[in-house]
């Protein structure tokens, strides 16, 4: 094993932690009026530095999306989702939201036609790509009467956990006993070893959320260990699909990270497997829990 197999685990580690305090705080005080907004806000700005870093992957292949729309359009979008999902009445609020956007995505390209296929629909799968998993991330975190789920708190640091420990799992098994390439042409350092190895620690993880939440949750964390088992083998499978499909983006537009934030990449880059696991979840406690 060589030492430079790590080289960047410092400035991942560092940033890494910094996130996870700020996470557990917000998310531990979430129930706060106040809270609640800088949440709101928080995952608000994510989509809009999201969605902004998907338009620059899409302009370095010569396109040119209305990026300032799509920005406007995703924030709104989960602020939307927010409100409908804590006040029931409001359902309809983002697909009325979402249609707008569509309309003024057309809207936009009256002035000069060409190539308003390839801009629309890039504008189109952005919103789609980013704003719409992130809202869902949100209404997991606050869940809405009936529900057997009284405390979205918990459920939410399982979806982080159980997927962000894939992909520490993959990248230090991947780095210590990796030979096979699982996808040489998207990324070629990940390896069959690696995927092997993030799948087996997202199960065991996601059985041990159980037996914490026991012991620390209770009756709002009503999840048991068949469900833990199947969904930590569908959270790691996605999670992984999700790191393949932003590098599928990334590789496409000839770049390495989504963005140039020290020791993180970009946003982009930190919440790709949660695109493709926080539905999973989210439906999971809408039709089982």
């Amino acid at each position: 094993m060589k030492l430079n197999q790590f080289a960047d685990l410092s400035k991942r580690a560092s940033m890494g932690f910094g996130i996870v305090v700020v996470l557990l705080l917000l998310v531990i005080f979430a129930v706060n009026p106040v809270v609640s907004v800088l949440v709101v806000i928080a995952v608000s700005a994510m989509a809009g530095i999201g969605v902004w870093e998907y338009a620059q992957l899409a302009s370095s292949k010569g396109v040119k999306p209305a990026t300032h729309l799509m920005v406007s359009i995703a924030v709104l979008e989960v602020i939307a989702f927010f409100i409908s999902h804590k006040w029931i009445h409001s359902q309809e609020l983002p697909i009325f939201v979402f249609a707008v956007g569509v309309g003024l995505f057309f809207l936009n390209r009256f002035r000069k036609s060409e190539e308003a296929l390839i801009n629309v629909a890039v504008e189109f799968f952005g919103v789609i790509y980013v704003a719409v998993p992130l809202s869902y991330m949100l209404a997991i975190l606050y869940p809405i009467a009936p529900s057997s789920v009284s405390d979205g708190r918990w459920w939410l640091i399982y979806l982080v956990a159980v997927t962000k420990i894939t992909d520490i799992g993959a990248y230090f098994v991947g780095r210590i006993w990796g030979k096979h390439r699982l996808a040489p042409v998207l990324s070629p350092q990940k390896t069959i070893e690696g995927a092997a190895g993030g799948l087996v620690c997202t199960i065991l993880l996601s059985l041990g959320m159980v037996y914490l939440g026991r012991m620390f949750a209770g009756a709002s964390f009503p999840l048991e260990y068949l469900d833990a088992l199947w969904l930590g083998v569908v959270i790691g499978i996605f999670g992984q699909i999700g790191d393949l499909a932003e590098s599928l983006l990334k590789r496409d537009a000839s770049v390495k990270d989504s963005n140039r934030i020290p020791g993180l990449g970009g946003v982009l880059d930190m919440i790709d497997s949660l695109i493709f696991t926080a539905p999973i979840v989210y439906f999971y406690l809408k039709w089982y829990a």
